[in-house]
């Protein structure tokens, strides 16, 4: 079969032949439509969370066809298959049922994404009327978490990231009440300006200092919510800053496939209900390499390899 395949670490995909993967106990075959890209999977490639055992199909989450017609949505493919291949080989409870109402591109944005936003602010306990601040908010999971914090009873949702352009977008398109431009200047005194008396929850997908400043942004009662550590892995905070406040690390991708299933069966529901709308970028296989530098290249949208 034909694949975007990674050969050792640090590598871009190369589109070659790839050895098709064959039937076993306790995985199904998927004829693969479609498949995407985020952060984690050029973290995964550069050995971050260990050693890349190349060569292996690149992607972690995809969109395609079981035997019988069906279509499904995955996201664990058995090493060393893929998304970015034209068929992989998944374990039978990783692969979940795409809604009638939903195509493959949404599918794909509502997955990883989708699952690693309603996770974290359905924890939060947004109360109605709460202002929530999304950092990293022109991101396809950071996009999702806006539309998704309305829903859960936000009452106003701030957007922050360092793309202005980006952030006029999300105005323009209604996704958030007010932006800041992150990496323009004093983050604290930027965040401050939007803030009023304070945002009550935080979902922090970059870490680092703006997550510091968001912290010392916030109202007392306020819940930050950490899931990525795209601008630092350490954060410093002073036990004033963290007086009658909450900050929780939120894995999503550890949590039981039961719990992420059910997540994202009420993401795409909230999606469909609501009309989410997310960014995509969509590509070719034999442009792969050319979407993962998109991807390297911080591109504000779902990056998307149709097969």
């Amino acid at each position: 079969m034909r694949a975007a395949i990674i050969h050792q670490q640090h590598a871009t995909p190369v589109v070659d032949e790839f050895p098709a993967p064959e039937a076993r106990a306790g995985a199904l075959l998927i004829d693969v439509t479609a498949g995407a890209i985020g952060p984690t999977d050029l973290m995964r490639a550069a050995g971050f969370f260990g050693p890349v055992d190349g060569p292996l199909v690149a992607a972690g989450e995809g969109t395609g066809r079981l035997a019988d017609g069906r279509r499904v949505y995955f996201g664990h493919s058995v090493h060393p298959y893929g998304g970015w291949g034209e068929s992989t080989l998944v374990p039978e409870a990783e692969v979940w049922p795409i809604p009638d109402a939903l195509n493959d591109q949404q599918a794909l944005c509502l997955g990883l994404s989708g699952i690693g936003a309603i996770i974290p602010l359905e924890e939060a306990r947004i109360r109605p009327g709460e202002q929530v601040l999304i950092l990293g908010a022109t991101g396809p999971l950071g996009q999702i978490a806006l539309q998704v914090a309305r829903v859960l009873g936000a009452g106003r949702v701030v957007a922050a990231a360092r793309n202005a352009e980006a952030l006029r977008r999300l105005q323009d398109k209604g996704l958030a009440d007010a932006t800041v431009q992150l990496g323009a200047g004093d983050d604290l005194a930027a965040l401050k300006e939007q803030a009023g008396t304070g945002y009550d929850v935080v979902l922090d997908t970059i870490y680092g200092p703006p997550a510091e400043a968001a912290m010392r942004a916030t109202a007392p009662g306020a819940r930050m919510m950490s899931i990525g550590v795209g601008a630092g892995a350490t954060v410093s905070l002073t036990l004033g800053d963290l007086v009658m406040r909450s900050h929780i690390g939120v894995g999503t991708g550890q949590r039981p496939v039961a719990e992420r299933r059910a997540a994202f069966e009420r993401v795409t529901a909230m999606a469909i209900e609501h009309g989410f709308a997310v960014d995509t970028a969509v590509f070719g296989l034999d442009d792969a390499p050319q979407a993962w530098q998109a991807q390297a290249g911080s591109p504000h949208a779902k990056v998307i390899v149709k097969l």
